[in-house]
């Protein structure tokens, strides 16, 4: 073999072993006119279920964490206060977010924000435009985390990392180094699937993965739901047991 034809050879086995980090993301399957189309609107949780029965579902915890989530569940049933970031008025975060009643989407040319209501209105970022995650070091840990958003034929995948280690999104369980995937698909005109797969080796056995649907309707936009108004008057009686008092602010309460 020649010294020109090893050097060629050896110039294609670079090329064939380069990772592809450096190629060009997939390029949507949709115009922009067509993801405004598919994917805007309010979207509405098909199978919701109320708070309780959501900390019954099994997720793969490991014995530690079990035992909290179960103490602060028997707690709550027994009207009991419990100190959730729900109670405390602290955002949601990622992947209860998501499981929340509802979300609206706002399409836009570089990512999809996604409108959530609860406690007060939060939103949510999945950038499109091919930008990698930001370097561990760097990235600034939030509620949402950052999420990026790669396209595998009409299934747009979601990486969602850098979320706060306070985040609580099991009752009496934080994330610790969580990392949540998502594939949102449509399976119908107004039937959006978001299959969810949450990995976090200290506080799961296995990878907690669970699917949800849900509904687009156009009858309505989000709208702010402030309970977190409410949680200002709660109070608590000598059993431990919640009281909540609606008086308005500024309003003298009855004797």
């Amino acid at each position: 073999m020649t010294p020109n034809l090893r050097a060629l050879l050896a110039a294609a086995c670079l090329v064939a072993l380069a990772p592809s980090a450096g190629l060009a993301a997939a390029p949507a399957p949709y115009t922009q006119d067509q993801l405004f189309h598919e994917f805007s609107g309010l979207w509405e949780n098909m199978n919701r279920i109320t708070v309780e029965k959501f900390e019954t579902i099994a997720q793969p915890l490991r014995p530690e964490y079990l035992a909290k989530k179960e103490a602060q569940t028997r707690n709550r049933a027994e009207g009991r206060q419990i100190l959730t970031s729900d109670a405390q008025c602290i955002p949601a975060g990622m992947p209860r977010v998501m499981l929340n009643a509802s979300f609206e989407v706002l399409v836009r040319p570089d990512s999809l924000g996604l409108v959530t209501g609860g406690g007060g209105l939060q939103i949510r970022n999945i950038w499109t435009d091919g930008r990698k995650h930001t370097p561990v070091d760097d990235l600034f840990e939030t509620f949402s985390g950052e999420s990026i958003g790669t396209w595998e034929g009409d299934t747009l995948v979601v990486s969602t990392i850098g979320l706060r280690p306070t985040n609580e999104f099991l009752y009496g369980v934080q994330g610790n180094s969580m990392t949540v995937t998502e594939r949102f698909r449509k399976v119908e005109p107004d039937v959006l699937e978001v299959a969810t797969t949450v990995n976090d080796p200290v506080v799961f056995t296995t990878p907690w993965v669970y699917t949800t649907r849900y509904k687009r309707t156009t009858a309505r936009t989000i709208t702010e739901n402030n309970y977190c108004v409410a949680a200002l008057d709660r109070q608590v009686d000598k059993n431990g047991n919640e009281i909540f008092d609606l008086t308005p602010p500024n309003v003298p309460r009855p004797k």
